[in-house]
């Protein structure tokens, strides 16, 4: 993972609109998982953030939504979506074994975003 594609994941998961972030996480893991992500606890949230005129998400839903789809749209880009899923499900010892999902839906501050994004970059680094 160069450090220009990497850059232009994080312009794309900034200017991306939340309703296609939204839909492009419960694609990807399904309804029930993307709002684990957001810590959303109405599942049909993440449904209503699509639409065009829907609710909008509080700033910490965002932020865990935009992760999400930075991290997720990394390893894709290298992988595919089925090893996406598993490194986001799957214990991570860059996270101090904690899953990348877990992580994501638990953080609150810079330093825990940036983590998980450098937890990525590397696993998304090891084969590009």
């Amino acid at each position: 993972m160069t450090a220009e594609i990497a850059d232009r994941l994080d312009a794309e998961a900034a200017r991306t609109p939340i309703a296609e972030i939204a839909g492009y996480l419960q694609s990807l893991l399904g309804q029930r998982m993307a709002a684990y992500l957001a810590d959303v606890a109405d599942v049909k949230q993440i449904g209503r953030y699509q639409k065009p005129q829907g609710p909008k998400p509080s700033l910490a839903t965002d932020r865990r939504l935009r992760a999400g789809y930075k991290v997720a749209r990394m390893i894709e880009g290298v992988y595919d979506a089925e090893t996406t899923k598993a490194w986001l499900f799957g214990t991570n010892t860059r996270l101090d074994d904690r899953a990348p999902i877990g992580a994501l839906r638990e953080a609150t501050d810079d330093d825990q975003f940036a983590e998980v994004v450098r937890a990525a970059r590397a696993f998304a680094s090891a084969d590009g």
